[in-house]
C-alpha cells in the first residue's frame, strides 16, 4: 500500500478526485471521485460515483467523467490523464481505453479498499491488467496516495468497491 512519487500537479489533481469522493460519499455514494484533465492541462470534466443516488450500478465516478465531457472537448479526450480516488474497476478501465486516454492515475488500490471496507462481490482484476490486455498504449500510475487514500473508505457507512 506504498504510496508512489508525483508531480505537484498530479498531486493536486488527485486531491481533488479525493475531495469528489469524500463529497459523494457525504451524499450516501461510495467514495469514487474522478477528474478528467486533457494533455494542455485543462480540467475537461469531473465525475462521481452516483450509484446509490441513481439505482444504476454503472455510475462510476470515471465514466460519469467522460460521459460529461461535451462534444467539442472530445477530441481532447485523446491522450488526457483520468486521476481518479480508488484504483478503476475493470468496466471503467476498459471504458478509458475505448475513450482514448494516454494515462491513469489512482489513489487507492481495489485491493486494499476490499480489505478494509469490504462489499459486495466485485473483480479481483486489477486496472493495470485490463489495459494490458488491449491494444492501448496507457501508462497506469498507482496506487498513488497510500493510507491518504484510504481514508475515505475507513469511515463508518461506507461499503467498499462498487
Amino acid at each position: 500500500m506504498s504510496a508512489v512519487e508525483l508531480s505537484p500537479v498530479d498531486r493536486a489533481h488527485l486531491a481533488e478526485a479525493l475531495r469528489i469522493a469524500r463529497e459523494t460519499q457525504a451524499e450516501g455514494n461510495k467514495s469514487f471521485g474522478a477528474v478528467l484533465v486533457a494533455p494542455d492541462g485543462r480540467v475537461l470534466a469531473t465525475g462521481r460515483n452516483a450509484a446509490a443516488q441513481t439505482g444504476d450500478p454503472t455510475s462510476h465516478a470515471e465514466l460519469d467523467a467522460v460521459r460529461a465531457v461535451g462534444p467539442r472537448d472530445r477530441d481532447a479526450v485523446a491522450g488526457a490523464t483520468m486521476f481518479a480516488s480508488g484504483e478503476p474497476c475493470p468496466m471503467c478501465a476498459a471504458a478509458l481505453v475505448w475513450s482514448g486516454v494516454g494515462r491513469i492515475v489512482f489513489g487507492t488500490a481495489a485491493a486494499d479498499i476490499r480489505a478494509v471496507a469490504p462489499g459486495p462481490p466485485g473483480f479481483r482484476l486489477p486496472c493495470a491488467e485490463v489495459v494490458a490486455a488491449s491494444e492501448a498504449e496507457i501508462e497506469v500510475v498507482g496506487p498513488a496516495l497510500g493510507e491518504e487514500g484510504l481514508a475515505p473508505f475507513r469511515e463508518v457507512g461506507n461499503p467498499g468497491p462498487r
